[in-house]
């Protein structure tokens, strides 16, 4: 065999196993980060469970609190469960950064559920726990997020001012089932907060956001945002939402023109000033996290 042959041999079996490699392992597409996130009080401890769609192998802890008594690392599992003392005085080793409120004496706490078991990264999540309401979903593969989209495109990165679609997604539909979401409100750093969305699904002031519309296929449902917000010394903003999975078209007959008689509050079945739909199966938190930029720091469109 000539060099020349053998080259071309050489040559043509490369392409071959590239072929073959190429047809065997196509590209994966990254799974959305959807945590589903639920928690119970009872005698002073907030028992924490979270459910992931795969293997798991970072950190949740109360925010700025990473120490043991409040944090659980991931095994590989695709669920993790640990408790917080509610009861802890600020400075004890068990302390968790608990929130009392003076007006409920309701107690909550900031939960940060990381990608990484060391890292910060924009796809860590946020929420804000409150014992009482965290759902009463059975469904514990509804996973849902959030997202904020400008030109049908997702984006991390917002612009003070600016109008956004805010999207509340499953991210495992199946065709069957509607979609819901209320008690919607965006918190920083500080625990500081503003509601958006009450309880049945109208938002507080329709100067800032409009209701969530469900698509006609039910997986998600969006709402418009008029102009982006931001708080005080604040890069970031955290959105949290409870949507409410049904089984078919969720029924919506609620009247956003008259004033809801109970403040804003957790999707518990039979308490607040929201009808409870016959078909409802469950409800979900969903949170997000956006940087928002001033306007003449951004880039143009």
């Amino acid at each position: 065999m000539t060099s020349h042959m053998r080259y071309v041999f050489v040559t043509m079996f490369i392409q071959i196993v590239v072929f073959h490699v190429t047809a065997q392992d196509p590209p994966t597409t990254l799974q959305e980060f959807a945590p589903h996130v639920s928690a119970t009080c009872k005698a002073g401890t907030m028992n924490i469970k979270v459910k992931f769609d795969g293997a798991y192998t970072g950190a949740v802890h109360a925010r700025d609190y990473r120490t043991s008594s409040c944090m659980a690392m991931g095994d590989g599992s695709d669920a993790i469960a640990f408790s917080l003392n509610l009861l802890a005085k600020q400075g004890s080793t068990d302390y968790c950064g608990v929130l009392v409120s003076n007006r409920s004496e309701e107690r909550s706490i900031q939960l940060a559920v990381r990608v990484h078991k060391t890292l910060e990264l924009a796809d860590d999540k946020f929420y804000v726990i409150t014992c009482g309401k965290s759902g009463f979903g059975r469904d514990d593969n509804a996973h849902v997020i959030l997202k904020f989209l400008e030109d049908e495109r997702r984006v991390r990165e917002t612009v003070q001012g600016r109008e956004y679609r805010i999207r509340a997604e499953f991210t495992k539909p199946n065709g069957t089932h509607g979609i819901r979401v209320g008690n919607c409100f965006a918190f920083d750093r500080k625990n500081l907060s503003i509601p958006l969305i009450d309880e049945r699904g109208c938002p507080t002031d329709p100067n800032i956001i409009t209701r969530f519309i469900p698509a006609s296929e039910g997986n998600y449902a969006e709402a418009l945002l008029f102009s982006m917000f931001r708080f005080p010394d604040e890069s970031e903003v955290h959105l949290q939402c409870d949507v409410i999975q049904c089984n078919g078209r969720c029924i919506d007959d609620e009247d956003c023109s008259q004033i809801a008689l109970a403040g804003a509050g957790g999707f518990t079945k039979g308490s607040g000033g929201r009808k409870v739909g016959p078909n409802e199966e469950g409800s979900s938190i969903a949170g997000t996290t956006v940087f928002v930029v001033d306007p003449e720091k951004a880039p143009r469109k």
